[in-house]
Formats: structure tokens, sequence, C-alpha cells
């Protein structure tokens, strides 16, 4: 009895742990319990979270299989292993988890949310809206109802159903007031044209309640794009770098790692002849760039050709190419030459593995993962006959536009600090400057400036790059149905403008210092 009481104390102390986000007190906690209570698979799910909460995502992987081996049956326990998978991007292996979960139990709510998102993920939009739709008829407690239109929120944002976004947001609110989540998603996509608008209030009245810093960080980001909308600049800012702190803080990004990856980049491919060209199997597409440099514009003009499919932004090349080409973030050869064909066998096959999970029959495929920029040389080995598209736009305009977004992603940690965001689009255009001079006729370099001020001629030219006929669909990326799960999702279902341009015009007295490094010669 004593024994079950101590067990109950030490399962709701670790609960009430991972709740406040204390990831590290968790990790060190459920580690020590596991080995004393080694059938309690609580203590492994909440340790494999919090360790994936800090970014050990193959450690969690790894204890979450033990629990496995304990019950090889568990729907929690499989849940958790597609939901890190799938953080992974390992999605077939995350849809089999989830799949197994369901097979077992198919009324559990939280497997049939993470699969409805792996499906979001792969334009899978209608079985993603099946397995939401049977999700929310099954839930019966406040708890799932937040968990279950917040992702419709997402889902209806994604497919351009904005209104429909935002009721489901609000429900959100309704049934938690503190929820910060969906105030991120509403912000998204609803114009503030009033300082009283009731979200704006409602957002206003939250900053003293929350105290969790990642949830204030969300909510900053969102109340600085309220008040650039009110053309409230001056607050606009602030709240912009009150969220871009805490990022900062919570990513320690190290801007020293890239210079050094960059500069291995550049020495790889330094006098070297690309001789090893892998026959390709598919014609890809590939956009590349900064973030937030017109890459999801791009796409949604290419995907309104009949003939191209676009999948979206992938991570499929750098984790084949960290895989099989690096070790511990380092070439395992000095020279591109220096490479067999096998490993770039493996990089061409592990990309396709990828892109099979998608369900589509257009002859080409759009991948618009921007930072594929680093990996232009590789491409021209695996992909010979692919096309290059790298979009550019005013230097100063691109750095804030990534300042001011709230990303999901932890590849992009620069963006959230003035000087390695400065030093990180000196790097990158360093390295576009060496691919441009060696892959001159192979890569389209597309002004964002030109295209919006010129949009027919530059789509035309776009297309008859790709070498394919003209399609009049491709002047109207507006009336595309395809998902958009990016900051861009708003702007790109709206007629193409020009009020992006110049943007960071209205900070210039806080954006001196990136100005000043951004000019700078490397």
């Amino acid at each position: 009895m004593e024994n079950s009481e101590n067990l109950k104390k030490q399962a709701s102390t670790l609960v009430n742990l991972y709740n406040s986000k204390n990831f590290e007190d968790v990790i060190k906690k459920g580690k020590l319990l596991i080995k004393k209570y080694p059938n309690q698979l609580l203590f492994y799910n909440a340790t494999s979270l919090s360790l994936s909460a800090i970014g050990k995502n193959e450690e969690a992987l790894k204890l979450l299989k033990n629990a496995l081996n304990q019950e090889n049956n568990n729907i929690h326990v499989l849940n958790n292993l597609g939901l890190i998978s799938g953080i992974l991007n390992k999605n077939e292996l995350a849809r089999s988890y989830y799949e197994k979960a369901l097979s077992i139990n198919e009324n559990f709510i939280d497997a049939l949310v993470n699969l409805a998102n792996l499906n979001l993920k792969e334009n899978r939009v209608n079985e993603a809206k099946s397995f939401l739709d049977k999700a929310a008829s099954l839930s019966k407690s406040h708890q799932t109802d937040i968990i279950i239109y917040s992702a419709l929120g997402q889902y209806h944002q994604y497919v351009g159903n904005f209104k429909e976004a935002i009721e489901c947001f609000n429900t959100v609110n309704k049934i938690n007031p503190i929820n910060v989540i969906a105030d991120k998603g509403i912000s998204l996509v609803h114009k503030y044209t009033d300082e009283n608008d009731p979200h704006l209030k409602l957002m206003e009245q939250k900053i003293e309640k929350i105290k969790d810093q990642e949830n204030l960080q969300h909510l900053y980001f969102a109340l600085g794009k309220a008040y650039e909308d009110l053309k409230k600049f001056d607050k606009s800012f602030k709240y912009i770098s009150y969220g871009n702190k805490i990022a900062d803080k919570k990513f320690n990004y190290n801007i020293g790692d890239q210079r050094k990856l960059f500069k291995d980049i550049k020495k790889l491919f330094e006098n070297s002849k690309i001789d090893k060209k892998i026959e390709p199997k598919k014609k890809i597409i590939f956009i590349v760039g900064m973030p937030r440099s017109g890459t999801t514009l791009v796409e949604q003009i290419l995907s309104c050709h009949n003939k191209i499919y676009g999948a979206g932004e992938l991570a499929y090349l750098d984790i084949a190419i960290k895989e099989n080409l690096m070790k511990n973030d380092e070439f395992i050869k000095e020279k591109i030459g220096d490479f067999d064909s096998k490993s770039f066998i493996n990089v061409q096959e592990a990309y396709m593995r990828g892109i099979n999970l998608f369900d589509y029959k257009e002859e080409f495929l759009v991948d618009k993962a921007p930072l594929n920029f680093k990996w232009i040389g590789i491409i021209k080995i695996i992909f010979p006959n692919s096309k290059i598209i790298h979009c550019q736009r005013d230097p100063m305009d691109v750095c804030f536009s990534n300042f001011k977004n709230n990303f999901s992603s932890k590849v992009i940690g620069f963006c959230y600090n003035l000087k390695k965001l400065g030093a990180y689009y000196n790097l990158y255009k360093d390295l576009m400057t060496f691919w441009n001079e060696k892959f001159d006729e192979d890569i389209f370099n597309l002004s964002y400036e030109e295209l919006i001020n010129n949009q027919e001629k530059v789509t035309k030219d776009l297309i008859e790059f790709c070498d394919l006929e003209w399609d009049e669909n491709c002047l109207s990326p507006h009336k595309n149905n395809k998902t958009v799960a990016t900051a861009s999702l708003a702007q790109v279902r709206s007629p193409i403008y020009k009020t992006s341009i110049k943007n960071w015009e209205n900070y210039k007295n806080e954006l001196e210092e990136i100005k000043k490094i951004i000019h700078q010669k490397l």
C-alpha cells in the first residue's frame, strides 16, 4: 500500500513538472523513476516528451521503444512514437504508429488529431478533415475540445477558409481564455483596423495573466502583427522585440557553427568539377533563398500549372545529406570528388522515399524549403535535370520580415536576433554568389520586387525556364486552392500587392544596426 501511494505521488510530481515545462527536471527525475519502476509507462512518456521538447528526439525515440518492449500495444506510447517520428520528418514511420494505435482503439482522439495533422503536412486535406471531424464527434471534455479545435483552426488556415479558422480559434479562446496558440492563429489571418478591436483588447488583457515565457512569445508576436496592421509601428516593434528576446534565449542559435558550415561547403566544391551525376528519377523544382523572400508566392504561381505539384517545404534533402555525407555536422570528405557514387545514391533514394509519400500525378514536384540554397551543389549531382529558382528580395525587407515573424522551426533560430540575422544574411549572400559563379546557367535568379511590379513577364520567364508551355492560370496564384502552411498563408490568398516592398522603412530607426551589418563586406 505504501509503495502504491509513493508511486502515485511520484507520478503526480512528474506530471506537474512536465505541465510547468520544467523539462530538464522531468528528464532527470524521470530517468531515475524508470530505473526504479521499469513497468510504469507514464514515466517513459513524460521523460521522452521532455527530451523531445529540448530537441533530443532520437534519445526520446529510443526511450519510447524501450517502453514499447514493456507493453507493445500501449496506445499512448504508440502515439508518442508517431509524434516524435513526425518531428523528425519520418512521416511513413509516424503514420504506422498512429495507425497501429487506432487499430487498437479507433476512437483514440490524440492519434486521430495527430494523424490528421500528418495528412495535412502531406497535402491530404480530405483525409485530414475526416479524422478531425471524427475526433470532434467523440470529444467529451474541454481538454480534448481545445486540441481538436486548434487543429481544425489550423486546417482551415491552410486551405484558405479564414472565417472558419477564426471561428475555431475563438472556440478555443472561450474554453480557455488564456490560451495563446489560438491568438497566434487569429493574428495571422485577421486584419486589425481599429485599436478597439475585440481580439486586440483580449490579447492585451492576457499579458499580465500569462507567466509562461513560450506563451508570452506567441502573444508578443501576435500583438506586434496587430499593431503593424494599425500602423502603430513603435508599439509593433516593442512587442516584436519582446517576442524575439524570448525566442533568442530559448534557441541560443550559434551563428559560428553556420560560418564554419558555409566555409566547408565552399571548400567542398572549390576547384572541383561535378563528374558524378546520378541519373534522376523525378523532375524536381527547388525554390531556394532566404526565408520570407517570396518562396511561397513562387510555389503558388508554379503549382497553378497543370504539370506542377507543390509539395511545400520539405526537410528530406537536408536530413539525407546530414545522414549520408556528414558526421557530427562535418563533411566526412574534404572534396566532393572524394565521395563515392553510393553516398549520393543514398541521398537521392532517401529523398525519393520522402516525396513518394505524396499522392500526385503531375510531371514536376516543387520543393520550396528555402534553406536548400546551401545544397545547390549536391542538388546538381543527385538531380542534374532539376530546376533551381533562387528568390531574391531587398535585404532589409527580407531580414525584417524574418525578424517580425514567429516561426515554428528551430532551424531558423537566427531570425530572432538582429546581429545573428544580419550575419546569416551575409553568409547566404556570399554562398549564393559562389553558386551563381559555378552554375551560372542553371539557376533562375528571381527578384521579388520585379515579380510584384511586372508579374506577367517574370511569370512567363519562370515557366519558360522550367521548360513548360504557358498556362494562363499561373497569373492568378491567389485562386490556387493548394494548402499553405507558412507565415505567408494569408498573403498568398490575395492578389499580388506592393505594400510589402520597403516595409522595413517604417522601422528604420530601430534597424540601423542590422542595416550596417548587411552592408559590410565579409
